[in-house]
């Protein structure tokens, strides 16, 4: 079979990311975060002897017109695109499009596909199957078994006029067997974050699964789940030599969920990176109650540049209804213990929960000045469904948003706060940015960072993408 992975235009201000992100919106630039489970769907397809392809229009700059001309110069059999909650409405039209100029059978996979696995087969007749949770160890069986999709599990799909669910699907057990990434046909050059430090830079996951449960995290409770499921560091680290082999890897982002849950499998990556003296630096999400000296201390002499905390909000209050399972002071000592190591952290915070208030929002923008992170990450929280938050706002008459597109965090809150309009919001990210960044604090502490050529090119980078950001959200 000839499949085409695709990710079609997505209108709006600046740039869609619908791949990879837990946090789905447009940004102001083109640092798009590397498509991995789709490069993963494509390892696993062709290691079934099928023959891949992949267009993605936002990085490649082509309208409808130019992408449909490249989906027919590859005359796929099958198309599959990872649909999101914001493009879900300009999906259907990209995905209309494709199917009347190919011909092909459509599968979609994503959280968005993944809640609303009917509805998208009813509101969508271009679209013949749902691959659902985490597709990219489905879909080569799915491919595979078109002419008899009803041994497939974990897909809702369409015979004629009636839509067949064939039940949740079982998560892949044995990550190990998983072939790695493929970073050819989906380009990996293609793909850099903001904050990089040295080229080439690349994006890899030791584990899927998060245990912690957030409300409004989005992956854990629709795509991978929370019990956390380990990859070997044998195969882990046999991934890392061929990147080094083969593309000349520097710097790794590690995407898990959560990378610092295992403390002794932590410990044991940053000395097996110090044994083999490979020269990496490397970036992973962590959370402050399981970060201590000794691991810190570790992780810095194997070169980890930098660590990803999650804080959400400066209120307990809003902590305790968002089920973060921390305090503010978990999160002062956390912050402090990542700093005094010499690792860099990153903060990320929200704004609009249905808990909050215009005090809780000040108490945010305060709480990350006084942690004050080497960068931030301020979001307003989208409420995406497939969130136990999308439910309770839904059930409890809270959502704002009057369709789809609304969620891409352009047009501002998606649900009811207690004590603020929707437009009290409008501007909240460009200033918390603002207040943040261009403080003497900051700006001091930043150049105290800056020890050679790639944190001072990383800086300047930065803060260019920090610029176009603020317009972003002030227009």
């Amino acid at each position: 079979m000839r499949v085409l992975i695709i990710n079609p235009p997505w209108p709006g201000k600046g740039f869609g990311t619908r791949s990879q992100n837990r946090i789905i919106k447009h940004r102001s630039d083109k640092f798009l975060q590397y498509p991995i489970f789709l490069a993963y769907s494509t390892a696993q397809l062709k290691e079934a002897g099928h023959d891949v392809s992949y267009v993605d229009s936002v990085i490649q700059d082509l309208n409808m017109a130019r992408t449909i001309q490249a989906a027919k110069i590859r005359e796929p059999d099958v198309i599959f695109m990872e649909t999101t909650t914001p493009s879900i409405e300009a999906d259907y039209k990209s995905l209309s499009a494709l199917k009347e100029a190919t011909g092909a059978r459509i599968m979609v996979g994503g959280p968005h596909a993944t809640y609303f696995h009917k509805k998208v087969l009813e509101d969508c007749p271009a679209i013949d199957i749902v691959v659902r949770h985490e597709f990219d160890t489905k879909i080569a069986e799915v491919v595979s078994s078109l002419g008899d999709l009803k041994k497939v599990k974990g897909i809702t799909f369409r015979v004629d006029e009636k839509i067949v669910d064939n039940g949740d699907g079982e998560m892949c057990e044995d990550l190990d067997s998983v072939p790695f990434p493929d970073r050819d046909t989906i380009p990996w050059k293609w793909y850099l974050e903001a904050w990089y430090s040295r080229q080439p830079f690349m994006n890899m996951m030791t584990s899927r699964g998060c245990p912690y449960h957030c409300s409004f995290c989005l992956w854990p409770q629709s795509m991978y789940g929370h019990r956390q499921r380990f990859r070997s560091l044998d195969n882990v680290f046999s991934e890392i030599h061929h990147l080094i082999d083969q593309y000349g890897l520097r710097e790794i982002n590690i995407d898990d969920g959560t990378f610092t849950t295992k403390r002794d499998r932590v410990i044991d990556f940053c000395r097996r990176i110090k044994k083999g003296k490979l020269d990496l630096i490397w970036t992973c999400n962590g959370r402050v109650d399981n970060l201590d000296d000794e691991m810190l201390m570790e992780m810095k002499r194997s070169g980890c540049k930098m660590i990803r905390l999650g804080v959400e909000s400066g209120s307990q209050e809003v902590l305790d209804k968002i089920r973060k399972g921390l305090t503010l002071k978990q999160i002062e000592e956390g912050f402090k213990l990542v700093k005094r190591s010499g690792i860099q952290a990153l903060g990320g915070f929200m704004f609009g929960f249905p808990y909050d208030t215009r005090e809780t929002v000040e108490q945010t923008i305060k709480f990350a000045k006084k942690l004050s992170p080497d960068q931030v990450q301020f979001s307003i929280n989208m409420c995406y469904p497939g969130t136990s938050l999308y439910e309770y706002a839904r059930d409890n008459d809270l959502l704002l948003a009057k369709s789809f597109k609304e969620f891409d965090m352009t047009y501002g809150p998606v649900v009811k706060t207690i004590d603020m309009e929707r437009g009290d919001l409008d501007h909240i990210l460009a200033r918390a940015y603002r207040e943040f960044y261009f403080r003497p604090k900051f700006i001091l502490q930043t150049i105290l960072h800056m020890k050679d050529i790639d944190e001072i090119r990383r800086a300047l980078r930065s803060l260019k993408s920090l610029v176009k950001t603020i317009r972003l959200h002030n227009g």
